[in-house]
C-alpha cells in the first residue's frame, strides 16, 4: 500500500464528511496554539516579577505588557498573583482542549457515518450476479469493522495534527531562547526517528494482517452462527470450534502484533527522550552557561515538546497501521461503483396490459458461457394469467425468476413487456410494480405491522388487513395477543413456516402488484400449509398476472400455461390436460415421479374482489 495516496483520501473523506468540523478543530488548533504561547511567554517574566532572576531573556514589550495587564486589573504583582494568571491561561487551555476533543469526536462519527452510508448505497447498486458471488460476511465486515478504523484513522490524523501545532509553538519558545541547543536536540530526535523508521513499515504491514485475520474471524462467526442448527445435529460440534478457535487465535496473533509493535516503539521513545532532555540540560548549563531562569524555561519547554515529539512519532505508527483499511475500505468502494447496475434514466411504469415475451434469452453467471444457466429460452407470460415454470432442482427456474424481476440481465437475448424490451432504462419502475415471494423467506425481527409496511410504507390498516385476508393469513394474525404488533422474533422464527410464507405473500400482495413472482414459494411448507397458500394463490387468478416457480407439480394444476425447463432450455409448453397428455412428455414423466396419476386440471377457481392499480 502507498501511504500518500492513502492519506490523501483520507483528507479528502474529512473534508467531504466534516468540513464544518474540520474548520472548527484547525480554529480551536489555533486557540490552543495561542494560549500555549501565552503560558511560556510569561513564565520568565512573571519569574523576574517575583524576583526569581532576570526577565532579560524576552522582549521588553512583554514585560511591558504584564506589567500593564497586573495594573489594569489593579494587582499588586506577587507571587500568588502571578501563578494564579498561569492558572488562569492553563484552564482556558484546559477548557480548550475538552472542545478539541469532542469536536474531533464528533468529526470521527461524521467519516464513519458518510463512508458507512456510501459504501452501503455502492453495494446496494451493484448487479445481484456480483452480491451473489461474494461472501455476505465480507460485506458486513466492510460496514462495521472496517468502516469504523477509517473513523478512527480520521480521529488519528486531526489528533495528529493538533499535536504537531501545539509541538510547533514549544519548539519556536525553544528556538528563541537558544537556537544552538534546539537545533542539536533537534538533530538528535531526527537520528532517533531514522534509526526507528523501519517500524512504520512493520506498522503498516501487521495493520494489514491484522485487518485480513479480523475479516477472516468475523466471516466465519457469521457462518457458524448461521449453521449451528445443522453443525448441532450433525455432532459437527467439535470440528466448527476447532476452526473458530484457530481463526480467533490468528486474530488475537496479529492484534498482540500490533501492540508490540507500538509498545515497542514507545518504550524506544521514551528511553530516547529522556537521554535527549538529559543531554541537553547538562549541555545548557555546563557548556553553554545559560542563565537560571533562561534555562528553567527551556527546561519546561523541552519537558514539555519531548513528550509530544515522542507521542507524534506515536501517532504515525498508529497512523500507518490504519492506513491499509482506509485504502483497502476504498478499493471495495471502486470494486462495488465497477459491478454498478445501468444507472435509469427514467422510471416509466410498464402497464403489462399484454404479457411478457422472453426472446432468445440466455444468461450464464460469471459469464461462463460454456455452462450457461439458461440458454436460448422463448416463452410467453400473458397479463391476467397464472403460468408456470416447472422442472428438476437446477434446471435454471430460479434464474429466469431474477430475470423477470429485473435482478438479472440476459447475457443474450431479451425480455419484451407490452411488446417493449425491458431495458436498465425501465428497471426501477418494472421493479415497482412487481411482489416477488422467495422459498427462503425474509422477515425482520419487528412486528408484523412493520414487515408489512416495509413494502408499502403509506398503507393503511385496512389495506393491511385485506392483504392479509388475500394470503390467507388474517385469521392466525387476529389470534395473537398482540395482533399486528406481535413481534416475529429473528427472521420471523416465532411463528411457523407457513405462516412466515402467508405473511410473506401479504407483504407481497400489500403492493398490489401488476406481476406475482412465486419461487418456490410452498416447496418447504407440509400439505395444509401448502394448501392454504395455493387456495390464496387461486383466489388471486385473473386479478394480476402470476407466476408459479416449482418443482412441485401438484401445486400448479389450475395454472393457464405450463412451461417445462430442463438444463437451461425450454423443452414443453401447454396446459395441465395438454401435458398429461402426452405420453412420453417430459412433464408427465415429472408428475409420475412425484406420485400424482393421469387426471384432469381442477376445474372451478374462487374469485376474490382485487383492485389491482
Amino acid at each position: 500500500m502507498k501511504t500518500l495516496p492513502a492519506l490523501r483520501r483520507l483528507v479528502a473523506e474529512i473534508t467531504t464528511a466534516a468540513a464544518g468540523k474540520a474548520s472548527a478543530s484547525v480554529a480551536l488548533t489555533l486557540a490552543l496554539s495561542v494560549t500555549e504561547a501565552a503560558s511560556l511567554a510569561m513564565l520568565v517574566p512573571l519569574l523576574a516579577m517575583v524576583g526569581i532572576g532576570e526577565s532579560a531573556v524576552m522582549p521588553e514589550a512583554v514585560d511591558d505588557w504584564f506589567a500593564g495587564a497586573f495594573d489594569s486589573m489593579n494587582v499588586r504583582p506577587t507571587l500568588g498573583s502571578a501563578l494564579a494568571l498561569f492558572a488562569g491561561v492553563a484552564a482556558l487551555r484546559a477548557i480548550l482542549m475538552r472542545w478539541q476533543l469532542l469536536v474531533n469526536s464528533s468529526l470521527r462519527e461524521a467519516v464513519t457515518a458518510s463512508v458507512r452510508v456510501r459504501l452501503y448505497r455502492a453495494l446496494a447498486g451493484a448487479e445481484w450476479t456480483f452480491i451473489v458471488t461474494r461472501q455476505p460476511s465480507e460485506f458486513v465486515n466492510a460496514l462495521t469493522d472496517q468502516v469504523g478504523r477509517v473513523g478512527s484513522a480520521a480521529h488519528q490524523l486531526v489528533s495528529l495534527s493538533v499535536m504537531t501545532s501545539v509541538s510547533l509553538v514549544y519548539l519556536g519558545m525553544a528556538l528563541y531562547l537558544s537556537a544552538i541547543m534546539t537545533l542539536a536536540t533537534l538533530t538528535c530526535a531526527a537520528l532517533l526517528a531514522w534509526v526507528l523508521r523501519r517500524s512504520m513499515t512493520d506498522a503498516s504491514t501487521s495493520g494489514r494482517l491484522a485487518s485480513e485475520a479480523r475479516g477472516r474471524l468475523h466471516a466465519a462467526a457469521t457462518e457458524h452462527v448461521g449453521s449451528l442448527k445443522t453443525v448441532k445435529s450433525f455432532g459437527a460440534t467439535d470440528r466448527h470450534d476447532e476452526v473458530f478457535r484457530r481463526l480467533t487465535y490468528e486474530s488475537r496473533d496479529a492484534n498482540l502484533q500490533v501492540t508490540a509493535g507500538q509498545t515497542e516503539l514507545q518504550q524506544r521513545l521514551e528511553f530516547g527522550s529522556t537521554v535527549l532532555l538529559a543531554v541537553a540540560v547538562y549541555v545548557a548549563h555546563e557548556v553553554l552557561g545559560i542563565a537560571t531562569p533562561q534555562l528553567l524555561v527551556l527546561l519546561f519547554v523541552f519537558a514539555r515538546l519531548m513528550p509530544r515529539l515522542t507521542s507524534i512519532y506515536g501517532q504515525l505508527q498508529g497512523l500507518a497501521t490504519v492506513l491499509p483499511v482506509v485504502e483497502a475500505t476504498a478499493e471495495l468502494e471502486r470494486t462495488y461503483h465497477a459491478a454498478a447496475e445501468p444507472t435509469a434514466s427514467e422510471s416509466r411504469p410498464h402497464p403489462l396490459a399484454d404479457g411478457i415475451r422472453l426472446q432468445g434469452v440466455s444468461f450464464a453467471y460469471l459469464r461462463r458461457t460454456e455452462a450457461p444457466a439458461l440458454y436460448d429460452v422463448n416463452l410467453d407470460i400473458r397479463a391476467g394469467y397464472t403460468t408456470a415454470i416447472v422442472g428438476p432442482s437446477g434446471a435454471g427456474k430460479t434464474t429466469l425468476a431474477d430475470l423477470l424481476i429485473g435482478l438479472l440481465s440476459p447475457t443474450s437475448g431479451r425480455i419484451l413487456v407490452d411488446g417493449t424490451p425491458l431495458t436498465a432504462d425501465g428497471l426501477a419502475g418494472w421493479r415497482r410494480q412487481i411482489g416477488y415471494v422467495a422459498q427462503e423467506t425474509f422477515l425482520f425481527h419487528d412486528t408484523i405491522r412493520a414487515n408489512l409496511l416495509w413494502a408499502s410504507p403509506a398503507a393503511s390498516d385496512a389495506a393491511l388487513w385485506d392483504a392479509l385476508r388475500l394470503s390467507a393469513a388474517s385469521d392466525f394474525v387476529a389470534a395473537l395477543p398482540e395482533g399486528l404488533d406481535t413481534v416475529l422474533g429473528e427472521r420471523g422464527v416465532l411463528v411457523s413456516g407457513g405462516e412466515r410464507q402467508r405473511l410473506s405473500l401479504a407483504r407481497a400482495l400489500l403492493r398490489q402488484p401488476r406481476l406475482l413472482v412465486l419461487d418456490e414459494a410452498t416447496s418447504s411448507l407440509d400439505s395444509e400449509n401448502e394448501t392454504r397458500i395455493q387456495q390464496a394463490i387461486e383466489g388471486l387468478h385473473q386479478r394480476m398476472t402470476i407466476v408459479i416457480i416449482t418443482h412441485r407439480l401438484s401445486t400448479i394444476r389450475r395454472a393457464d400455461l405450463i412451461h417445462v425447463i430442463e438444463m437451461g432450455r425450454v423443452v414443453e409448453s401447454g396446459s395441465w390436460d395438454a401435458l398429461m397428455a402426452r405420453r412420453a412428455g417430459r412433464f408427465r414423466q415429472l408428475c409420475l415421479a412425484q406420485g400424482i396419476e393421469d387426471g384432469p386440471a381442477a376445474p372451478a377457481r374462487r374469485s376474490v374482489a382485487w383492485s389491482a392499480q
